[in-house]
């Protein structure tokens, strides 16, 4: 009876859902087992799999289902090496514990459903998210949790649409990727937003003239582009582009060229830098940047891509944590209001990992979550009938990160952004929220 107790917390959790979409699909699922391939034999019930493990999956590998379980697999296309190679893991986690605790409801409701994660490092590279994904179609995966980022969710769009599987991205924001009636889903929204809200946070903060220099990619192209947009048009700024080519190895160059448009622009009160970067290429432009007395002199403004543990000590260097303090780094992430599941998951994260959860290990979990339900509320393991329910389930879900009502293209339809910056509080290095833009009003509302 305690173990009953135990893992009804874990679907009370989960959302408001349960009462509405989950019982009914977990029913159906229990009185229309499609699943089961050929008679059972006689004797004690059979386990039934739909799967195979992949052979490059380096998720441990589980013992056999016990019998009379009912095993689906949900593929887990998540980079934990290259650009990800830092950030990866956190959201694979996060993606793992979420499943983790839909069989922990199931186990505790007398379900013989379980869900079997099968994860494939797609590496953050357009070729390593298509053999990531052909892996996870070899091994009989109708849904998958990934790719990460806009150009990994580019290159496998198509194959996922030919074959009918499901990708519910957790981190993936490219407009450019906004496609109705595809296999596509996204449980963030798009970067059209968070373009339109920095433009507002810079403007509204008093700077006219801003130096961008970002990736030059779906997602680096979307936010600057936009953001240069609507700060010219909209609040008569200046703004200099520099796009700059993904993964090479040093940014000297680029940086000594950003000093110069700083340097034309101004360089003075009301001039802005806003970096478009990742890890590796941001950790490397920061580092040259801060040894560069133009650049040091100006106010900073990142994307989203810029709050994660990468660019503040313990993780960067001392020198890295001081100039981004020193520069005033701001930036905004899609943040809604706190609600008791994302108490949850921030206890059971920690509980589990022994750290805090990043960001975006918020949307990994409930895509995690969306793709378990859907395959239950679809009452079979086919990725056409997943896709066609995934949008309802989606509507009646709040998750950790929110609300996950989609819009007509399969992407979060909406979603708060909390404005943050880098300080230092009793010796350590935090994202401090600082205020927040509402999506529903456009309006910025600073704290304190």
């Amino acid at each position: 009876m305690a173990e009953e107790k135990k893992g009804l917390k874990y679907g009370l959790a989960a959302s408001v859902l349960l009462n509405i979409i989950l019982l009914a699909g977990v029913a159906w699922a229990l009185t229309h087992p499609k699943v089961v391939e050929k008679p059972a034999p006689a004797g004690p019930a059979p386990t039934v799999t739909v799967t195979v493990t992949a052979t490059k999956t380096v998720t441990p590998t589980a013992p056999a289902a016990p019998a009379g379980i009912i095993e689906y697999p949900i593929g887990l296309a998540i980079a934990v090496s290259g650009p990800y190679a830092v950030e990866g893991p956190y959201r694979r986690d996060a993606a793992l514990l979420a499943i983790e605790h839909v069989n922990k409801m199931l186990e505790a409701a007398g379900s013989p459903i379980r869900f079997k994660p099968i994860h494939e490092d797609s590496k953050g590279t357009a070729e390593g998210a298509i053999a990531a994904l052909e892996a996870l179609a070899a091994a009989g995966v109708k849904v998958v949790v990934g790719p990460l980022s806009s150009k990994e969710v580019r290159a496998v769009k198509s194959f996922a649409d030919a074959h009918k599987i499901v990708c519910i991205s957790p981190s993936s924001t490219a407009p450019g990727l906004a496609v109705p009636d595809d296999y596509i889903f996204r449980v963030v929204q798009t970067d059209v937003a968070q373009a339109k809200a920095l433009a507002q946070v810079v403007a509204e903060l008093g700077y006219t003239k801003v130096a961008i220099i970002g990736r030059d990619d779906d997602y680096g192209r979307g936010i600057a582009d936009m953001f240069e947009k609507l700060f010219t048009e909209k609040y008569g700024g200046t703004v200099k582009k520099l796009m700059y080519t993904p993964d090479l190895p040093d940014y000297s160059t680029e940086v000594q060229r950003l000093a110069e448009m700083v340097s034309d622009l101004g360089a003075d009160e009301k001039t802005a830098v806003l970096i478009i970067a990742f890890d590796a290429d941001g950790l490397n432009i920061l580092g040259h940047a801060r040894l560069n007395p133009v650049l040091s002199k100006v106010r900073w403004f990142g994307s989203e891509s810029l709050k994660r543990p990468t660019f503040i000590p313990p993780k960067a260097p001392a020198e890295i944590g001081e100039f981004v303090v020193s520069v005033k780094l701001t930036g905004l992430f899609p943040s809604p209001e706190r609600n008791p599941v994302t108490e949850f998951f921030e206890k059971e994260y920690r509980s589990k990992y022994g750290k805090d959860p990043t960001p975006y290990s918020y949307y990994a979990y409930d895509a995690a979550w969306l793709a378990c339900l859907s395959v239950l509320a679809a009452g079979k393991y086919d990725g056409e009938a997943v896709k066609k329910v995934l949008p309802t389930v989606a509507e009646k879900y709040i998750g950790a990160s929110g609300y996950k009502k989609l819009d007509e293209n399969g992407d979060c339809a909406g979603s708060d952004y909390r404005i943050w910056t880098v300080v230092v509080e009793a010796g350590e290095y935090k994202f401090k929220e600082v205020g927040v833009w509402s999506f529903a009003t456009e309006k910025v509302s600073f704290f304190g």
